[in-house]
């Protein structure tokens, strides 16, 4: 048995970004926006800040008001059938499959009721925020080996973002970066061997 760690923002749930219409509400530039966000990700990511003190923090530095959940409000991703697909396959062909995602709060209620519940696919759910770590840091995927009880050779990695799949790879682990035109084509040449 393999162990398949899948990410979730831009791989199981495509359009995951929030940050241009973050942007367009507050009227602040999206270099702005992305840049200052960089500041605070982490936190956000780790689960050591909420979502409601970076919004606090919105006001003070543009000068808006904030009455809603905005990274709720503007979470609009889609499924990714394809991949959702490969999962069920690997799954029947013995294998475990988890996701292993960098994400806050309020993304991930979303995405636990998620339409079609796409989560439910998988055998178990990492998430970033309630583990209090995040990708790229090796204690992200040390906790998951020792919850799985599996050793890296046997764990495979997919993630949208290099800094990831590189640092998976450092590790030992197999790694499939989903990313480009021909990601779909890069998914079916890597899963064929398990399926």
């Amino acid at each position: 048995m393999k162990l398949f760690i899948f990410d979730m923002g831009d791989v199981i749930l495509l359009d995951v970004r929030t940050l241009m219409k973050i942007s367009e509400y507050t009227g602040a530039s999206y270099r702005s926006i992305r840049e200052d966000y960089g500041y605070y990700d982490r936190a956000l990511m780790d689960g050591y800040m909420d979502a409601s003190d970076y919004y606090r923090h919105l006001e003070d530095k543009y000068s808006v008001r904030i009455e809603s959940d905005l990274f709720s409000d503007f979470f609009t991703p889609h499924v990714n059938e394809h991949l959702i697909d490969i999962v069920d396959r690997l799954r029947s062909a013995g294998h475990r499959c988890v996701i292993g995602s960098n994400t806050f709060a309020p993304h991930w209620r979303l995405a636990l009721a998620f339409p079609g519940r796409p989560l439910d696919h998988f055998d178990a759910l990492y998430a970033s925020h309630l583990m209090h770590m995040s990708k790229p840091e090796p204690a992200f995927w040390r906790m998951i080996s020792e919850k799985e009880g599996i050793g890296y050779r046997d764990m495979l990695f997919i993630d949208d973002r290099a800094e990831n799949t590189e640092a998976a790879a450092r590790l030992g682990m197999d790694v499939l970066l989903y990313a480009g035109e021909d990601r779909d084509e890069k998914a079916d040449a890597f899963f064929m061997r398990f399926i």
